[in-house]
């Protein structure tokens, strides 16, 4: 999660009332007190188990549908509800069938409140939104919703004991039926199961749930996202048999090299004392594979095991699942309860100092994803969670950290198919009270980890994750929370997972960002940090005394226009054994759609709903919160691709960088290009490579059609049809770029034009071209072709708008007077030297000299050949170098040689193919939650601005450039306050900016100096010599 600093707690719009301020209003009940007791977790639910469906038949178990089940009921929909400001002022005996609800509004279930204008959604980065002071909470703040619905019964439930299950709610809740209180429960992120048996009948019933907004429990769940709140997810009433299935717990592992499966089953049986036996089947299709079945035992548990020879073992890049059908029979062999499931063979350990699944290294390509929709904010419909998955496997993404919570179910049902690591975390962070211990140096007086009272807490949400979620082959970690500091709670909590599940790893980093110390746990099996840097990583790596595999949990901070220096990372993860990847933060963006005044939908992040609350941007996705991806998107896939070509010798190879699989699902090919354009293709045979290894290719480069342009060679691996679960046959997985031959040289001039005085500017002509040049500013008046003018301006150009990161790097206050710089020019002198128009220009009152020397050959194409000279020594690098230019309205469509299609920078550019690109103008700004720089090319040869008729300027370099071109003026996206996504749109004059040279947008952190561009991505101050034309389109 991002390290941003909460603001002061929201004291504009949540009233800031002490904690300890726990008074009553007088003639209403006693507020109940267990949602300010840590001791109190639950009241009357079943133990947890894993999540299961139990059907009345086995066909009906394969076929896997509640909804056509006679004795499931789905309670999902719209439910009668109220929402009260305050607990004292909930209404009493709203769960008694006679209460007259007549009068109230409805909500959705699942349904988060906020989103459907019950309360206020607030965002907090780091810290509560409460007065800290566990456990209690502000009575005052605590909103508390009234949910009351009907459900009728039908006559054959009767006889059948009935499970009602809140698939989650938070923070805290009652449960009633026909007015019996039936029980309580916290954590927002994990199922409650209660037996309903007795309270409900046949016919009319009242089911009622009273939820409130924060509990005790609010104080393990202080993570980076909206502080929302409802119920999360379905509520579901199932008639069991009276004798029932209570858990199925499946072990499926593999035994003789990894060849064969292994099954150890324990089904628990619950409910009556009816005798009854357990038979397992593991299919594969319609084909029984093996068949077990026995008695349960006195602890009413029956233990089933097993070997399969030769299965097909299941890993990321093979997702191989099995059927296991339970059933469990009656004295006579009927079938009394049946249930299926889907399993994979795998197995996962430390071996060597390397997390291996199936016995060999893996490579983490992860990221960490919370559960967002711009609408509904925590529920997330399956639609969605599919195209999260579909873009991560076209993404090369192999891992997802379910960050900072379980997930809903589905997540991990559709990472068994699909093939995704998982690393499960549990629903704890108290990151307000790990701030607090880091500031004062007492972390045992401070941490809850620390604090008998919240041991319970702590254990109850990492035993229930692990019961819940343990028969899925995904997870291969457990975590046992995010942001918390350390403590006795969660050593006991690791001790507790080892025991109970010996196949899977547990990860907790418990400490945030720790400087250059490597704060190892020796209770857990990997280290897993955060955000350190390349540096930091070789570090660990190269020292003996570390020995567990380091998987970074969070890193490449992807906060707007950022991931800078991910090539940087995987250079050196691919180079040290001990480091084995890590997860991007974060997935998806977590902004809101919403109307501005003039109803144009923007980004919408916490500030907008509290305007004195948490300013952080909340854009620090991959992908937008719509699902749209990002330009950082396509380099996380090029960098994460599993396949690489390289040069070997005077030829090229393949790498097969997979764990599991050769490349026989793929298809290589290469394509030729000359000067952008493609001039030849042709299939390249793909070698025997095993996992790990390389193999040289065998194909022959066609000739050069044109001896003087710049060739190069494209290598491709393309998926086949099957190969990659919901991905496309033809796909590219991978892909690189290689020089044949060096960029054209700028064509040499053809003669030159003498400048004319025409009283207040000098001008150059020359057949239909007119540069002129103004006299008083040094400025370009017009340059023009056919009586059209195309561009002005031309300023030397030191700033950029502030990307998130420069913001939250502090380069907006430390670099500022480059911006100072570029709007505090000073006409030194402006002289005519033979055919040249000599410019000089004092930039910050003798801080920088820039001296443009502008000519024109008799083709008409301008030549300005730029020196920049900084005079101070002590000057911080410049954000860019280069000059800024206005066009008209009517160039509206732009064509380039350089990298494309989506924007990139110094830092950003694997994924950025060297080609001939073009679009409209209007589509090369993206839109970023917060309008920042955003639209720039890296590596252009030239650059066409054109109207619809092709007409318009050419933009062409001495070296590759950097180029931008937009349609609005460039100053709309710099640092304004409230500034919206809504507010950037195509408007009056465009902008062309020609950079020699711009940073990076780094993006290792968000918050501090680490997170700006490396090095070698910055701007240098030195001087530079650089030169550039305009020319006509064509």
């Amino acid at each position: 999660m991002s390290r941003r600093t909460a603001f002061a707690m929201l004291v504009s719009t949540l009233a800031m009332a002490s904690a300890t301020a726990q008074a009553l209003t007088p003639a209403v009940a006693t507020t109940p007190s267990e949602w300010e007791r840590p001791e109190v977790i639950r009241i009357g639910a079943e133990p947890m188990h894993a999540t299961f469906d139990g059907f009345e038949t086995a066909a009906a178990a394969l076929r896997a549908e509640p909804r056509r089940s006679r004795y499931h009921l789905s309670l999902d929909g719209r439910w009668q509800f109220r929402r009260s400001p305050t607990p004292e002022t909930r209404p009493i005996g709203f769960e008694k069938p006679d209460f007259d609800v007549s009068g109230w509004s409805t909500m959705a279930v699942p349904g988060i409140l906020q989103a459907e204008g019950q309360g206020t959604p607030v965002f907090v980065g780091s810290g509560y939104p409460f007065p800290k002071n566990q456990p209690w909470i502000d009575h005052k703040l605590n909103e508390v919703g009234s949910y009351r619905r009907e459900v009728l019964v039908p006559a054959h439930f009767t006889g059948r004991r009935l499970l009602l299950t809140v698939g989650a709610a938070g923070a805290a809740y009652y449960l009633w039926v026909n007015g019996q209180r039936i029980g309580y429960s916290e954590d927002s992120k994990l199922p409650a199961e209660f037996d309903v048996t007795a309270a409900m009948r046949p016919g009319r019933n009242i089911v009622a749930i009273e939820l409130y907004r924060y509990a005790d429990g609010s104080y393990l769940e202080d993570q980076d996202f909206w502080r929302v709140n409802g119920i999360e997810r379905s509520v579901t009433l199932y008639a069991a048999p009276a004798t029932h299935l209570r858990d199925v717990d499946v072990r499926a592992g593999l035994a003789n090299e990894y060849r064969d499966g292994t099954l150890a089953l324990n089904v628990a049986v619950a409910g009556g004392d009816a005798g009854v036996r357990v038979r397992a089947r593991v299919m594969d299709g319609k084909r029984t594979l093996l068949e077990r079945d026995g008695v349960p035992d006195a602890g009413r548990t029956a233990r089933l095991t097993g070997t399969i020879p030769v299965v097909r073992a299941w890993s990321a890049e093979t997702p191989e699942l099995y059927t296991l059908l339970v059933e469990l029979l009656d004295a006579r062999g009927r079938v009394v309860e049946a249930t299926a499931r889907r399993i994979g063979f795998r197995t996962v350990a430390i071996d060597g100092g390397e997390v291996r699944v199936n016995g060999r290294r893996i490579m983490i390509r992860g990221v960490n994803r919370h559960e967002h929709d711009p609408r509904t904010f925590r529920i997330v419909s399956e639609a969605t969670l599919r195209r999260d998955l579909e873009l991560m496997k076209a993404a090369n993404v192999n891992a997802v950290r379910a960050s900072h919570y379980p997930n809903d179910p589905r997540l991990y049902d559709l990472a068994d198919q699909v093939g995704l690591y998982v690393m499960d975390e549990a629903n704890i962070e108290s990151h307000g009270y790990l701030s607090d211990a880091q500031q004062n140096g007492d972390p045992q007086g401070t941490l809850l980890g620390y604090k008998p009272a919240w041991k319970a807490a702590h254990l109850d949400r990492v035993e229930r994750m692990v019961e819940r979620d343990k028969n899925h082959p995904s997870i291969i970690f457990w975590s046992l929370g995010n942001e918390t500091g350390i403590g006795s709670s969660f050593e006991a909590a690791a001790k507790w997972v080892k025991a109970r599940d010996n196949t899977r790893l547990v990860s907790f980093l418990g400490h945030s960002m720790s400087g250059w110390r490597h704060p190892t746990n020796a209770y857990v099996d990997i280290f897993a940090p955060m955000y350190d840097d390349v540096e930091k990583m070789v570090d660990y790596a190269v020292r003996p005394e570390f020995t567990q595999p380091l998987i970074l949990c969070e890193y490449a901070h992807a906060m707007g226009n950022s991931l800078g220096n991910f090539q940087d990372y995987w250079d050196v993860i691919h180079a040290h054994p001990k480091l084995q990847g890590g997860f991007v933060w974060d997935w998806v963006d977590q902004t809101v759609i919403r109307k501005d005044e003039q109803g144009r939908e923007y980004w919408a992040q916490g500030r907008d709903f509290v305007p004195d609350g948490d300013d952080g941007p909340v854009g620090d996705g991959v992908i937008r919160s719509d699902r749209t991806p990002d330009p950082e998107y396509y380099e996380l896939a090029k960098v994460y691709a599993p396949i690489a070509f390289v040069r070997d010798g005077n030829g090229y190879a393949v790498l097969n960088r997979h764990d599991h699989i050769d490349l026989s699902r793929f298809t290589l090919d290469y394509a030729v290009m000359e000067d952008g354009r493609e001039v030849a293709h042709g299939a390249v045979t793909v070698p025997q490579v095993a996992p790990g290894a390389r193999a040289p290719l065998s194909f022959a480069v066609p000739v050069a059609r044109d001896a003087a342009a710049e060739r190069m060679l494209v290598l491709r691996a393309h998926a086949t049809k099957g190969a990659i679960p919901l991905v496309a046959a033809g796909h590219v997985v991978a892909w690189e770029q290689f020089a044949l031959s060096p960029p054209r040289a700028l064509a040499d001039a053809t003669g030159g034009v003498a400048p004319v005085d025409s009283g207040d500017a000098w001008r150059l002509t020359a057949r239909d071209a007119v540069l002129e040049i103004d006299k008083a500013s040094g400025l370009v008046r017009r340059y023009a072709r056919g009586g059209a003018t195309l561009l002005t301006g031309g300023a030397p150009d030191f700033w950029r708008a502030p990307t998130d990161n420069d913001v939250g790097t502090g380069v907006t206050k430390t670099h500022r007077m480059w911006e100072q710089f570029s709007n505090s020019r000073r006409l030194d002198a402006l002289a005519v030297e033979g055919n040249a128009i000599v410019v000089r220009h004092d930039m910050g009152v003798g801080s920088v000299k820039v001296v443009t020397r502008w000519t024109m050959d008799a083709s008409g194409r301008a030549r300005a050949a730029v020196h920049f000279q900084p005079i101070r020594d002590d000057l911080p690098d410049p954000p860019r170098i280069g000059v800024q230019f206005r066009m008209p309205a009517t160039l509206d469509r732009i064509r380039w040689y350089g990298r494309g299609p989506w924007e990139n920078y110094a830092d950003r550019k694997t994924a950025a193919l060297i080609g001939e690109w073009q679009g409209k103008l209007a589509d090369q700004y993206h839109g970023y939650a917060r309008p920042q720089e955003s639209g720039s090319k890296q590596d252009v040869r030239w650059i066409d601005v054109t109207r619809g008729d092709g007409a318009g300027v050419r933009v062409a370099g001495d070296r590759p450039l950097a180029v931008n071109a937009l349609p609005f003026a460039y100053a709309d996206l710099m640092e304004k306050p409230r500034a919206r996504s809504s507010d950037i749109r195509a408007h009056g004059a465009g902008t062309l900016l020609i950079d020699a040279a711009q940073s990076g947008v780094g993006g290792d952190t968000g918050w501090s100096t680490d997170g700006r561009p490396h090095m070698k991505y910055r701007v240098p101050l030195a001087p530079l010599d650089w030169t550039f034309t305009l020319d006509a389109a064509r």
